[in-house]
Formats: C-alpha cells, structure tokens, sequence
C-alpha cells in the first residue's frame, strides 16, 4: 500500500495511505478534499490517515500503524543526531538567533515598534564588531544556516511524522550531553533524556503558539534541573570525585599522606584538604571542608576535630624549640644576649689579636730605634703626648708591651699613637657621657702626627725604608680585610657591642624584613658565637623561635588562637629571605642540618594549617553561595558556564545546597576528609583521566539549549 505526505489547508502534515495503483496525484488532490472529515480508524499519533476507498481490515491497519511509527521514530532520531552535530558548530549562530528571538518578544510584549526593536539590533550589532566574541556571534552562521546549505545538496531532511518521532528527533538533539562526564549507561541516557522528554512535551502543549520556543527551552532547564538532583553524588566516593580538581596525582597524594604521618608524629591532626593544599601548592577540596565547617550536620563533627589544634600546635612548636637547644632553657633569658655579645666580642678580638700577630715581626724591627734627642724633646714638651707617656709607664697592663724600651724608642711612640686613637674613638662615641667631638679630633690628630715623627726617625737611622711604616700599612690591610667588615655592620660585630640585650640580638639576626642575601653573614656570626659558647647560640635560636610563637598563638576574645601556627610560620619564615637566614642560623649550630631538617618539617605542617578556609559569618557564607550559583552575567555567559547541557546549569545550585543543606552524607565526608585511611580512594581518584571528572566543553552542551529551543515545524532560515 503506497504512502503519501500530504499538506493540508491548515500548513500540517498529514499521511494518505492509498490502495495499490492509485496514482499519487490522485491521492494527494483526494486526501485535500477530505482532510477536514475525520480519518475512518481516528487520529493515529497525532496525525489524520486518509484512505480513498476502503478501510483496510482492523488487525492489517494496527500492524501498519506499529511498524509506520517505529520506522518514524528510528528516521526521526537519526535526523535528530544529525541536527544535533549542526548544532554544535553553529552554537555561535544560534546563539545569536536566540537573542534575537527573545528581543522581538520582549519588544512585543512592551508594545515596541518593530522598527525600534530593528534599530536597536543595528545599533548592537555594530557595537559588537569592536569585540572580537561579538565579531564572531555576529558573522557565524546559525544551525539553520548549515542545515540549508547540507540540504541543497541531499534534499530536505527527513520531518517526524508522528508523534513519537518528533520525541525521538528531540532525543537525537540532546544526544551530545551524553559525552563526557564519569557517568555510566544509565546517567548518561538520563542526562539526555530528562531534558529531551521535558522539552519536547512543553513544545506539544504550546505546539504553534507564539510561546512554543520559550516552553522549550524551559522544558529542556526543567528537565534537566529534575536530572541534576537525582542524579546528585550521593555517596561519598561520589562527592570526592566531584569536587577533586584536576591536576592532582597520585603522587601529590602520597606526599600529602607522608605530610599527614609527620604531623602526627608531632601530635598535629592534618585534613586531607590542608595536606593537598600544601604539596599542591594551591587550594584543593579546601572549599568541601569549609562547607563541612559551617554546615549544622556535620559543623559538631569538625569542631571536635579541630578542638585541640592551637594545643597541638603549641606541644609541637615547644618541642622542635627544645631540640634546638637540648636541655633546660636559661632560668634567666634576659643572660642570654651577654653571653652572646661576650662570645661574638671574644670573636672580634681574636681577629685583633690575629693582626697584631702577623705585624707583630715588623714593629720589633721598627721598635728598637731611636727618636733623636731634640725631636722627643719637643714631643714632650707637648703636654697631651707628655701625660699619655706617662699614663704608659704607670699602667701595667699599658707598660708590658714596652717596659723594655726608651721613651725615645719607635715602640714607646708606637704605643703613644695607639693610645690616643683609642682616647679619639671613646670620645666621639655617643654613648660616652663626657663624648666629645673636640677632645675626639685632638687626640686623633696628635696620633697621626706621632707616628710620622716615628716613621722619619727611623729612616735617618737606617738610611732606608721604614719598617714601621710598612707595619702600618700592612695592618691598616688587615684591618679592612678582616676587622673591618666585622665592625661596620655586619651581625657579628653588631652583637660584639656592649650594649647587646637578648631582644637586640635577636632583631640583628633575624629582623623582619632582611636585606636579601644576608643569609651567609647570619651563618658566620652564629656559628662563630656557637664555636666560643655553643649553649649561647642555641639558646639565642630558640629564644627567637619561643618569642615569635608567643607574639602569633595568643590568646583571642573567642578563645585559643585557631590560626596561630600558620600565624607563627608567617612571622618566622613568612618571605623566603627569613627562611633562608633561619635555616642559616639553624645549620650553624652544632648538629645543625639535623635539626634544621626537623624544624623545616615542621613549618611545613604549619603552613598546612594555614590553608584551612574561614568561615566567616552565617549571612557572608550564605551570600557566597548564591554567587557562585552564577546569579550575575546574563543568561548567555551563564549557559556557556554551566557546560551547555541543562543538567550542568542547575549543577552548581545542586552541589552548593546538597553540601551546605541537605546533610546527606555530611558526617561521613567529615570523617574521609580527616582519616588518613581516605589515602587509597583519594589516590584511586587521582588516577582517573582529569578530563573524565568535569564536563565536556561548551559547544557539544550548547546545543541541547538551542535545539530545544526551536518549534519542530520550523524551517532553516537564511
């Protein structure tokens, strides 16, 4: 029996089945006269049959009518498929058309002149030419637009002539939203099919009417919202997966629970959220656990976990400060910057001691001659270079050095010159209380004028070079070469200075903001202190390390400080030039990489707590939600977010209120998050292809959007 596709009066498609021989011309003008009579079996999937003479047996028509549909349904979902790959390349088109569409509407609705609404596309369309995005939406072609073109080529595509088939055309439209996702067969057919079934019974319901595009596309969100929340995790494995970002591995897994078993070791209880964060080096299920923090459910849960955090911090830091310097600590701490001043001066004057040493050969050659009778006769009639002779011989400790030679001797004006440039340095010294510049200058220039009276004495004696002179010059190297350095800033001789308390030392070596690569001057000073007083050094070490968990871990109004550890390896070793002079420090003391390797594992769990989120108020944390819910940005920039599939546009509303609300699995992921067991699902995780776990990109979802929202009976437009 032929069969025919006939347009009646009122633009719909009808069937004419028609007995064998009947010429289709005939068929066709028969069936236009009769389509307005009611079909003699009645209407068979929304659609009239007209037959022209006779009506086939009962049984004969039902057998045709089933294999009629299910030819329909299988042409009708392939059709569909294809419709549904245009779509994906002309999303950017369609998009546009969409707009377009929901002007006219809105105009309408306003009472808008078309006109108007015409020159405001204009004005639009040119504005977005100065955009590239908007160069691209404005010039890409449309679904309609590739369909047409494919069409010139193979003839028109294939309509629905049932009811059903316009169902399953639908289906082939959404069929993109089944690639991707971790999903199996079953959530897979869903995502496409919740959103398609809904869609297309809206687009029924509404079927010719102005509203059918819009019924669509709230049919295909409505539907798909449906399938988000069925389809929510719900198992814990399931949110875990949901919410691991890509790029975490297993071995970012296993460094974590390492992370987790050294902090332990030291009674630090670490969540696999703060572990990840710090080997990942950036937030990872930080935001789960804050939603755990703040969610009634399982906030108890958390709170009980978190409870003993600032006291484990506290033992722990306490600890590795003890093992930095082993044994009781000073009953006086306020001993320990004298003790270290005391070691670093010690320091300083065995560098004096070392030059005095190496020159010490050239002044004994120099030291024996003579000023000549006349000459010292006139030095001493100066009375300052008088009174220094004289304080010479009657101090003993000032006398030893010469109590051998002649006042005349190069060595007894040696001495004199010595004396009266230490004289110059108290003088001009401000913490002196009888400093002054005067008395400084004087005595300073006498010193230099005895040494050239010296140095011209002994050349008339040998007739040659001044061995004194070369002595000078010889110290004078030495000095700048080593003594120098140590006395112009840098922390050794900073210490060596009399007035060192235990809060100067510590803000010499490790001051808040160092100057960058300091870190070796810091080495050489401790170490030199550590080499004349090893307990001074350790104890100066830690004295810092106690002071600076002090300052962070008080006490707040709340309670115990929450955020100290983080807190204190912030103040410690917040910039790398304060670790770099820490670690120095450290590895100067005796056995000091041990202890270094200890304490720097420490900061490491330290700046793991530092990556707990905080929670903040109920109002602020509900505010957060909602916008990252995508309440700002329109509906194109929120379709292209949400992945370009209904279920993915309700996925962040889904997500955000199942965790914050529903306590469904709260307890237990408060339990996976904070149990180190967790270790061999977060790595199984890990494993998985990242790409696997997030939705497929925009193009391939967009399509479900713009497919369901076209009228089925709609012709591609140029």
């Amino acid at each position: 029996m032929p069969s025919y596709i006939v347009t009646g009066p009122d633009g719909a498609k009808y069937r004419v089945n028609a007995p064998e021989g009947a010429s289709e011309a005939d068929a066709i003008s028969y069936a236009q006269k009769n389509l307005a009579a009611p079909a003699p079996t009645g209407p068979t999937g929304g659609l009239k049959r007209v037959y022209i003479t006779g009506e086939p047996p009962a049984a004969e028509a039902g057998g045709d009518d089933l294999m009629s549909i299910a030819a329909d349904a299988v042409k009708s979902l392939g059709i569909g498929t294809v419709k549904g790959g245009i779509g994906l390349v002309g999303a950017a088109g369609d998009v546009r058309g969409l707009a377009s569409k929901g002007l006219d509407a809105a105009g309408e609705y306003l009472g808008v002149s078309p006109e108007t609404i015409s020159r405001g596309k204009e004005a639009a369309y040119n504005a977005a030419q100065y955009f590239p995005t908007g160069q691209v939406l404005s010039r890409a072609p449309s679904s309609g637009d590739i369909q047409q073109r494919i069409e010139q080529t193979t003839g028109e595509f294939y309509q629905p002539q049932t009811k059903v088939g316009e169902y399953a055309q639908t289906v082939g439209e959404f069929l993109p939203a089944a690639v991707g996702g971790q999903a199996g067969l079953a959530g897979r057919a869903a995502r496409v099919l919740a959103p398609a079934l809904t869609s297309e019974t809206f687009g029924q319901v509404t079927k010719g009417e102005p509203i059918e595009p819009l019924a669509r596309f709230l049919g295909a969100l409505t539907g798909g919202g449906a399938q988000a929340l069925l389809s929510r995790p719900n198992t814990t494995r399931a949110v875990l997966e949901n919410q691991l970002p890509r790029g975490v591995t297993p071995q970012m897994v296993d460094q974590a629970d390492v992370l987790m078993q050294d902090a332990a070791q030291r009674g630090v209880q670490l969540t696999w959220p703060e572990a990840l964060s710090q080997v990942a080096g950036r937030p990872v299920l930080t935001d789960l656990q804050r939603h755990l923090e703040a969610s009634a459910r399982s906030a108890p849960q958390m709170q009980d976990f978190f409870a003993g955090r600032p006291q484990q911090v506290q033992r722990a830091v306490e600890a590795e400060a003890a093992n930095l310097s082993p044994g009781p600590p000073p009953v006086a701490p306020s001993t320990i910057g004298p003790a270290v001043r005391d070691a670093a001066g010690e320091t300083v004057q065995g560098v004096r001691n070392a030059i005095t040493t190496a020159t010490r050969p050239l002044y004994d050659a120099a030291g024996q001659h003579l000023v000549p009778p006349r000459v010292h006769a006139a030095m001493m009639d100066d009375a300052l270079f008088a009174e220094t002779v004289n304080e010479i011989r009657n101090t003993p400790a000032l006398n030893a050095v010469v109590r051998a030679a002649s006042d005349r001797s190069v060595a007894m004006y040696d001495a004199v010159a010595k004396r009266l440039e230490e004289r110059a340095r108290a003088a001009a010294s401000p913490l002196n209380p009888d400093a002054s510049q005067l008395v400084s200058s004087t005595t300073g220039s006498l010193g230099g004028g005895i040494k050239d009276v010296a140095i011209a004495a002994e050349r008339a004696a040998t007739q040659g070079p001044s061995a004194y002179e070369a002595a000078l010059a010889r110290q004078t190297e030495l000095r700048e070469r080593y003594l120098n350095p140590l006395l112009e800033g840098h922390p050794l001789g900073r210490l060596a200075k009399e007035n060192t308390t235990t809060k100067k030392a510590i803000e010499i070596l490790f001051p808040r903001q160092p100057v960058a690569r300091t870190e070796q001057e810091v080495s050489e000073a401790v170490r030199a202190v550590a080499n004349r007083s090893p307990k001074a050094a350790s104890d100066l070490v830690r004295a810092h390390v106690e002071t600076a968990f002090d300052q962070a871990a008080r006490d707040l109004q709340s309670g115990p400080n929450q955020a100290g550890g983080a807190k204190f390896r912030a103040l410690i070793a917040g910039s790398g030039q304060q670790r770099a002079n820490l670690q120095a420090a450290v590895e100067a003391l005796p056995n000091g990489a041990d202890r270094w390797r200890g304490f720097n594992r420490l900061l490491d769990v330290l700046e793991a707590t530092g990556t707990r989120q905080n929670i903040g108020s109920r109002t602020a944390y509900n505010q957060e939600i909602q916008q990252a819910m995508g309440t700002a940005g329109g509906v194109v920039p929120t379709l292209a977010k949400s992945g370009g599939s209904p279920t993915q546009f309700f996925k962040p509303l889904v997500d955000k209120y199942e965790l914050w609300r529903s306590g469904r699995q709260l307890g237990q992921l408060a339990t996976a998050i904070t149990d180190r067991n967790t270790g061999g699902m977060l790595r199984e995780l890990a494993r998985l292809n990242p790409t696997s776990r997030r939705a497929a990109d925009v193009s391939r979802r967009l399509v479900a959007y713009l497919n369901a929202s076209r009228p089925q009976a709609e012709q591609p437009t140029q």
